[in-house]
């Protein structure tokens, strides 16, 4: 089909499906395909449907070059449902007359024809057969462009306020998630929150706007279906024998809750319900956030001061105010994310029950228990992400740059670059240089200044001007800042499993390839480390030892963040 004919054919799926419509102004725009001014009203209209009418009405008056260009990018923006209209398109096509005759024979009406199905789904397959086959002779099934039927056998679940969710079937044979959504003052609300929302959403980790529709008494919003949510799923990947998978598959659905969350925090949007039955699994088992009826755009700053709202054991500490308005901001997600990542790889157990007490009660006074979980870096990211303390929560990003989500190759481009930093490189000088200073092993003397130590270090005259250099690039000449610095190297040492890395290693490497001047912390286990996976990868990788020190890449990422040294690019 021809690109003309393409989007005039489709034009009232066009307007209601497209959720990308800025995206593909901006690029009419760069070609100036679109004036400023009517890239303006576009922007200006408050729903995507009435933008992308806008937008429409300029494409379709623009000629064949702007409608093969609208085309793709369309096709690029919007690759699945390009997909699905010129498959629909290509189906009616061929079959049309023969499909016509037929449903004719049987219903007399050629309407019927319409009711087609894609099949997509693996769980749901058998009864979305058995939907179809009743849907074609049933004379009250379609409202607009979704067919479904109100039947407890095709009920998926329900919700608050008369929400029910039924499979259901698109005029162009997709299969949906149908919300019927009673219409009253509540209801209204959110509706029209979650459709514009869902509306300006295009992520693999939220679930997918497919149309909406109304009548005198409902609201049908049509969604992505998926497979199950995660409740369910969970109950699967408990059966599931192969160890190694099931880590694997509880740490992809971690990820994607991740991506998800950052995708709507990268919009300014906080969700304020993330709970197990907001998540769904679909047929490639991504991860997907759904039901946005509650959540809020950060229209101005960084909170809202709003109504509370999410399910109860599902909420942040700050928002568990007694009354009143209360004030959500990012933060808050990420406590209630942390619960939900502890009930993925715990197997779906919730870290506030603990002692036989009422979890609320114990998010209120930080009362939880992590022994669900084994792997000594989730237990560190979920800690960080429950913290009581909002201000000491991770960012959404902070929490996927993780040594928890770190593959072998990751960890060693880390290793590296943060091995080759100069002051890791130099770092047996500045740990000298803080004893100095600190009397270790004489007379105190921090009435020198930075300078005047080094001078007193043992150092080649050749290298003295490079550690004075790479010295002062660290702290400079501010006593209390070297004393801080060395400080939080040994805060990320003591009590570590790595704090006699020394003695530990002589059970791997010999005493000769242990250099004993190299100091026995964090940073002078990260150089030896470092030299070894550079100057002998092949025994690095043979001996593991790595292996023998769980909590390393932890103190290393935290260190890292304390001393804002950035790994990012490695």
């Amino acid at each position: 089909m021809a690109n003309q004919d393409f989007v005039k054919h489709n034009y009232a799926s066009l307007i209601k499906r497209v959720t990308a419509v800025m995206p593909i102004a901006d690029k009419l725009l760069e070609r100036k395909m679109l004036s400023r001014e009517t890239y303006s009203e576009i922007s200006t209209e408050k729903t995507n449907h009435q933008k992308m009418r806008e937008l429409l009405t300029v494409v379709l008056s623009g000629g064949p070059e702007v409608i093969s260009y609208f085309y793709k990018v369309l096709k690029e923006n919007e690759p699945y449902l390009v997909q699905d209209l010129e498959k629909s398109s290509s189906q009616t096509s061929s079959g049309e007359l023969q499909s016509q005759e037929k449903i004719q024979d049987i219903t007399g009406t050629p309407e019927d024809v319409l009711i087609k199905w894609n099949p997509s789904s693996i769980k749901h397959r058998r009864t979305i057969e058995e939907l179809q086959r009743e849907l074609q002779n049933d004379k009250n099934y379609k409202i607009g462009t979704l067919y479904f039927l109100v039947k407890e056998k095709y009920k998926i679940g329900s919700g608050s306020c008369g929400t029910e969710v039924y499979f259901g079937l698109r005029k162009d044979g997709t299969e949906v998630a149908i919300k019927k959504i009673l219409k009253c003052q509540l209801n209204q609300s959110n509706f029209e929150n979650e459709l514009r929302l869902l509306q300006s959403f295009e992520s693999r980790n939220i679930v997918r706007y497919m149309d909406f529709e109304e009548d005198t008494n409902f609201f049908y919003l049509a969604l992505q279906l998926c497979e199950c949510d995660l409740e369910s799923h969970m109950k699967d990947l408990n059966n599931q024998e192969n160890k190694d998978q099931k880590d694997d598959a509880l740490k992809k659905i971690a990820v994607g809750v991740f991506d998800g969350l950052g995708y709507l925090h990268g919009k300014r949007v906080i969700h304020r319900d993330i709970k197990p039955k907001n998540v769904l699994i679909d047929s490639e088992h991504n991860a997907r956030l759904a039901d946005f009826g509650l959540s809020r755009k950060l229209e101005e700053g960084s909170a809202v001061n709003t109504n509370g709202a999410g399910t109860r054991g599902w909420e942040a500490v700050e928002t568990l105010a007694p009354s009143g308005k209360i004030i959500y901001k990012m933060s808050s997600d990420i406590q209630v994310a942390g619960m939900l990542v502890y009930y993925i790889l715990s197997g779906g157990k919730h870290p506030f029950d603990v002692n036989n007490s009422d979890r609320e009660t114990n998010i209120r006074e930080g009362n939880y228990s992590l022994t669900g979980v084994c792997d000594i870096a989730a237990q560190d990211l979920i800690k960080r992400m429950i913290n009581r303390d909002p201000a000491q929560r991770p960012t959404i990003e902070e929490a996927l740059q993780h040594p928890y989500f770190w593959d072998d190759t990751r960890k060693d481009a880390i290793l590296r670059k943060l091995g080759d930093r100069e002051e890791v490189q130099y770092y047996e000088h500045i740990y000298n240089l803080y004893n100095l200073m600190n009397g270790v092993g004489g007379n105190p003397t921090a009435t020198l200044t930075i300078d005047e130590a080094i001078q007193r270090l043992e150092i080649s005259k050749n290298k003295r001007e490079e550690v004075r250099n790479c010295i002062h690039q660290a702290v400079g000449d501010d006593v209390e800042k070297l004393q801080k610095w060395c400080l939080t190297v040994k805060k990320y040492s003591v009590e570590k499993t790595f704090s006699a890395w020394k003695t530990d290693l002589l059970q791997i490497w010999t005493s000769k390839e242990i250099n004993q001047k190299t100091p026995e912390d964090l940073l002078g286990f990260v150089r030896f480390m470092r030299n070894k996976l550079v100057h002998e990868k092949a025994q690095f990788d043979e001996k593991k030892s790595l292996n023998h020190f769980p909590d390393f890449f932890i103190c290393l990422h935290g260190l890292a963040k304390d001393l804002s040294w950035d790994y990012n690019a490695a």
